[in-house]
């Protein structure tokens, strides 16, 4: 809808158009989680062993992140797990080059596979750390 009286001024050069327009932003909140494997760990990766519909589930699983994730209640909301895991047995593997502050949490996919990852509010990231098939022992001592 136009305002006839800007629309006159407009075609009379009076106000440049660039002034006529508000200018739209985005809101953080409005674009969804970025997925980064940055902080991947390639030794720990048990892609090619996932088998049944289990990568078809952590594909599917990680475009919902990258798609309908918006703010921290989407994860739940979407099926996505956020339970976090502690520094202990196995899982050492996984927090190692990470920062203190960082908390690892696991996405169940099927059986015992995991898509292993941490969250970066402020960056609105999923940084992902491991995509594994086996189950990782807590109470295993790793040498």
């Amino acid at each position: 809808m136009e305002i006839p009286e800007i629309k006159k001024k407009l075609d009379e050069g009076l106000i440049p158009p660039i002034a006529a327009e508000l200018p739209i932003k985005e809101e953080p909140e409005a674009i969804p989680f970025l997925i980064s494997f940055e902080k991947y760990k390639d030794k720990l990766c048990e892609i090619n062993n996932l088998i049944k519909n289990c990568p078809k589930k952590a594909l599917k699983d990680l475009k919902t992140i990258g798609s309908k994730i918006f703010d921290l209640d989407d994860f739940n909301k979407n099926g996505i797990d956020t339970e976090p895991i502690k520094c202990e047995g196995e899982y050492t593997k996984l927090f190692n080059g990470l920062s203190e502050d960082e908390e690892v949490k696991e996405h169940k996919l099927q059986g015992s596979a995991r898509i292993f990852y941490f969250l970066n509010a402020v960056k609105r990231r999923v940084y992902i750390i491991a995509i594994t098939n086996k189950h990782l022992e807590t109470d295993k001592v790793n040498h």
